[in-house]
């Protein structure tokens, strides 16, 4: 997208509008008012229940910097934005820019001029910012000269990102992920201490007498966990046709032609349901290309798209050198299970033992997975506070042969703990003096949460 870099912040004197190309400036006046009922006698409505994400904004809000919150569509990012205004009262300011015909620059202009100085507004929240041209310039302008408090968010993070080296320090990124086990949770009206893996085997002793409860809220997490609007959601149909249709689609067929120069969004759902289809499998670019008879600087800017778009995660083979890893072939994964589920269309009920434990690993999914030339193979690597090879074998009976990658992971990286997330087991192994933890994926889950 190409960018003008010579946006001009409107002096005091400047009367501000709108060009013909715009919205029209009653019609956004309007919409303003829409957005912002406080400013007219009424209320901002915002559920009562945070996401985590909440707590870390919260400490921003009195710094300078503005805030810039990215995710994949429908996760709440707006809804994130209305909790954080409610404290600030007659001082915040809302504007979304999901309507095409607001997208342009002078609109955007428009709209915190109006702000500042009919509202008097001192925190200025824009939502979907990333649809307007040259956003980073208005707004470094802004910060500079005005001193103005920004809020904005995005389903985009290649355009956030791009716009880090404009704003330099301005901007303090943090991305909405979709909803953690803890957080689908704390929205069904059940809560759970928080606890890590030192806290573990008591934590699990506790949660024992709703185990049962908590096994069948899992399986509903990986079927429909990702979006907070689905949560109370009991009819299949629906829960399916939201995430494909309002989710998937929406963002393939209209959110990404939108920034990127699209020309075959019929190739660009084919490796979106591929991805589904193979979630956690290996993939390789080149072979992509003979299957979808593509050539591959096309197939690699579409997969770097819904990665961009927060619809698939990509994991590396851990290496110490970073070399290494980009040679490797990468694991490709859709961002949750359910949107995989909803894809292909599987029922709730289709979730057996073994099908169940593909997605499952889907959902325990980290930057890297570990793979070496023996196919001695770890799920995934967890990396903060020292490395810890996580396996998931989502069943009741686990064989020695199956944590001989966590086994040999270990032993190259001098890994003292290892994970295992199986169905219902819960022990602790003492193999050869390292620790392997066996332990049922939804109590892992909430400890990883």
């Amino acid at each position: 997208m190409t960018k003008n870099q010579n946006t001009e912040v409107p002096d005091q004197h400047t009367p501000y509008s709108i060009s013909g190309q715009g919205a029209d400036k009653e019609y956004i006046v309007r919409l303003i008012y829409e957005y912002n009922p406080h400013l007219r006698g009424g209320k901002i409505t915002a559920p009562g229940i945070k996401r985590d994400l909440y707590n870390e904004i919260e400490k921003w809000m009195s710094r300078k910097q503005i805030i810039a919150i990215t995710g994949l569509r429908r996760t709440g990012k707006s809804t994130l934005m209305r909790q954080a205004m409610l404290p600030l009262g007659q001082d915040a300011a809302y504007f979304s820019f999901d309507e095409e015909e607001t997208q342009k620059k002078d609109t955007l202009v428009f709209i915190i001029e109006f702000m500042l100085k009919e509202l008097k507004a001192r925190y200025i929240f824009l939502d979907e910012i990333h649809y307007v041209s040259d956003w980073e310039g208005v707004l470094k302008r802004y910060y500079d000269q005005r001193g103005v408090k920004f809020i904005i968010s995005g389903s985009e993070s290649m355009e956030l990102d791009k716009a880090k080296p404009s704003l330099g320090g301005r901007m303090a990124p943090f991305t909405l992920e979709p909803m953690s086990f803890r957080e689908y949770l704390m929205l069904k009206g059940y809560r759970t201490e928080r606890f890590g893996m030192g806290q573990m085997e008591q934590a699990y002793h506790k949660l024992l007498p709703d185990k049962e409860k908590l096994e069948r809220e899992f399986t509903d997490y990986v079927f429909k966990g990702a979006f907070p609007e689905l949560v109370s959601e009991t009819d299949e149909q629906v829960i399916g046709k939201y995430i494909q249709e309002i989710v998937v689609k929406k963002i393939i067929y209209r959110d990404i032609p939108r920034i990127f120069q699209i020309r075959r969004n019929d190739l660009l759902y084919d490796l979106m349901r591929y991805a589904c289809e193979n979630t956690t499998g290996l993939f390789d670019v080149r072979n992509l290309c003979n299957i979808f008879k593509s050539d591959y600087e096309t197939v690699s800017n579409y997969i770097f798209y819904l990665k961009t778009a927060f619809l698939i995660k990509i994991a590396e083979s851990y290496s110490k050198s970073p070399a290494t890893r980009m040679k490797r072939n990468k694991k490709v994964y859709a961002s949750h299970p359910s949107i995989a589920l909803a894809v292909l269309g599987y029922r709730r009920e289709m979730l057996v033992d073994r099908l169940m434990g593909q997605f499952v690993e889907s959902a325990f999914a980290q930057r890297y997975f570990w793979r070496d030339k023996h196919k001695n193979e770890v799920d995934a690597i967890l990396t903060e506070g020292g490395l810890v090879p996580l396996e998931v074998k989502y069943r009741s009976t686990i064989s020695a042969s199956d944590i001989g990658g966590v086994l040999k992971f270990m032993e190259r990286y001098n890994a003292t703990k290892g994970l295992v997330a199986s169905k219902d087991i819960f022990e602790k192994k003492v193999i050869d003096g390292r620790e392997i933890w066996f332990i049922p994926a939804w109590c892992l889950m909430l400890a990883l949460s």
